[in-house]
C-alpha cells in the first residue's frame, strides 16, 4: 500500500485482551511501512513502571487518567499504526477521537479464544481477581465502544499474518471507496 494521504494518517487497532492488537500491529506497520506505537509502552515510558506496577499503586481511576493524556499526545501521530489497550477506547469521546486521527480496526472474536489468549501471557492487571463471568461482563461492555471502529476483523481462527492480511485488504478496500461508503466496510461486528 503506497503511502498517500490515507495512510500518512494513521492506523488504529482497538480490541479486546488477547486479540493481537500488538502482535498484528507490529507485523501490519512493517508491512505499510508505518511507524509503530503501542499506548499502553507512551505510559510506562512517561511512568517509568509497568502496567502492573501502575495498577498496583494507584488504581485504575489514575491509569485511565494516563490513556486520556495519550489520546491527547496520539493527536500529533501521522503515518503510525496505533495499539491501543483492551480499554483505552472505552470512555465516551474517545471512539470519536480515534477516528478523527484515522482508520480504526476492531480486532474481535470470540470471548473463549481471546480470554485463552490473554491469560497465557499474563500481566494483565483488568484479569486479575475476575471470575470468568465479571471477565464476560466487561468484554460486553467493551464491544458497544469496540463496534464504533471503522472496520473489524474476526482474528478467532486466524494466525498472525492471516489476521494483518485480512487488515490490508479492508485498508485497500475502503481506501478504494472512500468515506462515503466506509461504514459499510466494517463486515459485521466479530
Amino acid at each position: 500500500m503506497a503511502k498517500d494521504s490515507e495512510t500518512s494518517r494513521n492506523v488504529i487497532l482497538v480490541g479486546f485482551m488477547g486479540a493481537g492488537k500488538s502482535t498484528v500491529g507490529r507485523l501490519l506497520a512493517r508491512r505499510l511501512g508505518l511507524c509503530f506505537v503501542e499506548t499502553d509502552d507512551m505510559i510506562t515510558a512517561r511512568e517509568g513502571r509497568s502496567i502492573p506496577e501502575i495498577f498496583g499503586a494507584h488504581g485504575e481511576p489514575y491509569f485511565r487518567a494516563l490513556e486520556a493524556a495519550t489520546l491527547d499526545a496520539l493527536a500529533d501521530k501521522q503515518g503510525h499504526v496505533i495499539a491501543t489497550g483492551g480499554g483505552f477506547p472505552c470512555r465516551p469521546g474517545v471512539m470519536e477521537r480515534l477516528k478523527a486521527l484515522g482508520t480504526v480496526v476492531w480486532l474481535g472474536g470470540d470471548l473463549d479464544t481471546l480470554y485463552q489468549r490473554a491469560t497465557r501471557l499474563g500481566g494483565r492487571p483488568m484479569l486479575a481477581d475476575r471470575s470468568r463471568e465479571e471477565i464476560a461482563a466487561l468484554y460486553e461492555a467493551r464491544r458497544a465502544h469496540y463496534s464504533q471502529a471503522h472496520v473489524s476483523v474476526d482474528v478467532s481462527y486466524l494466525g498472525v499474518d492471516a489476521a494483518v492480511t485480512r487488515v490490508l485488504r479492508y485498508l485497500r478496500e475502503r481506501e478504494r471507496i472512500k468515506p462515503a461508503a466506509s461504514s459499510a466496510m466494517g463486515g459485521g461486528a466479530p
